[in-house]
């Protein structure tokens, strides 16, 4: 019973591997409209520097708000991949978020770059 369940495993990575599936067609994220017909232009990233503490522990965040938007908005909250910072591309992203006319909340993981913590960069990797 393994020996077959093993088999079509096997026959099944081969036919996605052949037959990679079907395709998703590319879906555009609009910006959201202005109330005045000014573009923003701006010489920095439109974001607030962020401090919030866990345990006692300072951590940096940028916060980006979608101008002339009332009310509660929904929000993403973007941290970096293990290793890296806030700085390491996700600019782009949360802008093009804000566009849209999301909240956006991107921040380093504490010993991670502008936050505190030491030791500095600290990675846990748990083995069996």
């Amino acid at each position: 019973m393994i020996g077959i369940l093993i088999g079509l495993f096997v026959i099944e990575l081969f036919l996605v591997a052949l037959f990679p599936g079907f395709e998703v067609p590319p879906q555009t994220l609009e910006k959201a409209p202005k109330s005045s017909g000014e573009a923003l232009v701006t010489s920095s990233p439109p974001r607030k520097d962020v401090r919030f503490f866990v345990n006692g522990t300072a951590l940096s965040a940028w916060l980006y708000i979608p101008e002339q938007r009332p009310g509660p908005l929904p929000c993403i909250i973007m941290g970096h991949g293990l290793g890296g910072t806030k700085d390491a591309g996700l600019e782009p992203y949360a802008i093009r978020f804000q566009e849209a006319g999301l909240a956006v909340f991107a921040f380093d993981y504490r010993y991670f770059g502008e936050s505190e913590g030491t030791p500095r960069h600290l990675a846990w990797f748990i083995t069996p």
